[in-house]
């Protein structure tokens, strides 16, 4: 049966009953919250009890990454020798606060590191000659890359005819051949036993730093003074796992949570500028990351150059930071500028092919800095792949994004022949190619992302994970356990559950067309007090007879005033 809001069947995860019960008596969990964490593959009182206590020391071995003995043995011999060391980054959020946790560690060990990231319009994602070159002008001797390198066979090849030692740190995708490097480390190496795949750039970067600091401490190089505290740098983790929207379980959900708790209560100079800057001054959540934190360190690099951003994290002059925020501020408006104005263009070249299950369009001069945040809202209209080109003369450079149930880079993989450059993810990518490669690009790519669709159901049902009562939702400590589950995310959604037998207390419009209610159990005799739901852009739907529906919704804890409580996100609903 098709519902109110979405237009889609409901499918609840496989109810397993019997365990469920058993799992929150024995952990004196709500039933709910144990069913969610049963459906994500949490099912035993161990991995639960692990799950909520993430800790540091559960992270997994930084040896275990290939290459990593490699890697740390040519750094203590430029720490040893006092090499001059070049660090190459990339101009999102996830490389420059790679970027920033590396010179600064570096830095804690007595180097002076030189640190080049490219120019996004002129110069484009990765490892590049001019990059390269700056650094051996500098006079270093070790190059080590931060999110990127894997790929770049030609110019690791160039960075060793300068003269100079490369260490590649990476999570993209590889290709079948590495970079001829001194080390390449990257999990998602096929000949990598590391068991976790899905690090960030940043994260790569703080177990280089992990495994480094390991072994200089074994050679006694910290005799007489205290070994760096990494700990710290987890802000710097948090920010860019996040804000490159990689999943959060296992490993990353260890770094983040640490690394919000670091942001909450210790946070570096910097970083307390833009706190200030957005006007937070509570516990950080990955929400704040991902729509006030991560904007704006990225808009430096989409409108301007990244190194506003990487000055912003390594500062220790507070007024500085607050100047440097104040550009960010003023990048992050003018992007959301432009971004209206190319989604409005983009969205009308798509209106009216509706029968297309891939969208690859371009425009002459179109800002490449902002075609992968307009493709991931045209992805969102359009319900389909959608990659973005900007021409530059007879050259095509841009970034896709694709819904979850296409893998983009897959896709992309099959037309890898067509492509000057390509690399990303499963839902993100970017490439570069020649116009008159256009055309067969658009037709062997729209037939890859076609054959994965085929593998799909039409309309996915929405994925809820249990029933609940409003008396549970309401119960001593529920919000203390939901608390204990953060931080959510990709790869680790939070949970979805659907409640019924209600009344609507009060329903009205609130802001620009969202729709709020305040609802209470069916029995009114059991003191629970009413729970606010909001309805985001539903204000239209205020009269409807609520109480005759089943609800899908969300619960999030709202803080204020101090005091914190139980809001509901409504997703769905549909006839009882």
């Amino acid at each position: 049966m098709s519902s109110l809001i979405l237009n889609r069947p409901w499918s609840f995860r496989n109810p397993k009953e019997e365990l469920i019960n058993h799992l929150s008596k024995a952990l004196s969990l709500p039933r709910s919250l144990t069913a969610f964490l049963v459906n994500r593959g949490l099912d035993t009182r161990d991995a639960i009890e692990e799950h909520l206590t993430p800790s540091l020391s559960r992270l997994s071995d930084p040896l275990t990454l290939k290459d990593m003995d490699r890697a740390i043995s040519r750094i203590v011999k430029a720490v040893k020798d006092r090499e001059r060391v070049g660090i190459f980054g990339d101009f999102d959020a996830d490389g420059v606060t790679a970027t920033a946790l590396l010179y600064l560690f570096f830095k804690e060990l007595g180097l002076e590191p030189f640190v080049y990231i490219p120019h996004r319009e002129k110069e484009g994602y990765g490892l590049n000659s001019q990059g390269i070159d700056y650094l051996a002008s500098k006079g270093c001797s070790l190059l080590v890359t931060v999110d990127c390198g894997i790929t770049s066979l030609e110019e690791v090849s160039y960075s060793n005819a300068r003269g100079m030692d490369t260490i590649v740190t990476d999570h993209h995708r590889p290709m079948d051949s590495l970079p001829e490097a001194v080390a390449c480390i990257d999990p998602k190496r096929q000949d990598c036993p590391f068991p976790f795949k899905e690090l960030s750039g940043v994260g790569v970067a703080f177990y280089l730093s992990w495994a480094v600091r390991g072994a200089l401490y074994r050679m006694g190089f910290f005799e007489g003074s205290s070994p760096p505290n990494l700990k710290k740098y987890l802000d710097l983790v948090a920010i860019g796992t996040v804000a490159d929207m990689m999943p959060l379980y296992r490993e990353n959900r260890i770094l983040v949570k640490t690394g919000l708790e670091v942001m909450s209560t210790e946070p570096r100079c910097g970083i307390r500028a833009l706190l200030d800057s957005v006007g937070l001054d509570r516990q950080v959540t990955c929400t704040d990351i991902a729509f006030r934190l991560g904007p704006r360190l990225n808009a430096a690099g989409r409108m301007h150059h990244a190194t506003t951003a990487l000055n912003l994290l390594i500062t220790d002059d507070f007024a500085q930071a607050t100047r440097l925020c104040q550009e960010l501020n003023g990048y992050n408006q003018e992007r959301q500028r432009l971004e209206r104005r190319l989604l409005s263009e983009v969205l009308e070249l798509i209106k009216g092919k509706d029968g297309q299950g891939a969208h690859v369009l371009y425009g002459q001069g179109w800002q490449k800095g902002i075609l992968g945040l307009v493709a991931s809202k045209a992805v969102e209209v359009s319900g389909c792949p959608v990659i973005l080109l900007s021409r530059d003369g007879e050259m095509l450079v841009g970034s896709g994004r694709s819904p979850d149930e296409i893998d983009l880079f897959s896709a992309l993989s099959s037309c890898s022949d067509l492509f000057e450059r390509f690399g990303g993810h499963r839902s993100a990518a970017g490439v570069r190619l020649s116009m008159e490669r256009l055309d067969e690009f658009r037709m062997r790519f729209a037939k890859a992302v076609e054959k994965q669709s085929g593998e799909q159901p039409e309309v996915p049902p929405l994925s809820l994970d249990a029933r609940v009562g409003l008396e549970e939702l309401a119960s001593r400590n529920y919000v203390d356990f939901l608390e204990m589950l953060e931080p959510f995310g990709p790869g680790y959604q939070g949970p979805i559950f659907s409640a019924q037998n209600f009344h609507v207390k009060d329903a009205r419009v609130v802001g620009q067309g969202h729709l709020k209610m305040a609802i209470v159990p069916e029995r009114q005799d059991n003191g629970v007090r009413a729970f606010e739901i909001l309805a985001w852009g539903h204000g239209d739907k205020r009269d409807i007879s609520w109480e005759l529906l089943e609800l899908a919704f969300t619960p999030s804890v709202n803080c204020w005033n101090g005091r914190k409580s139980i809001q509901l996100i409504l997703k769905d609903a549909r006839k009882v």
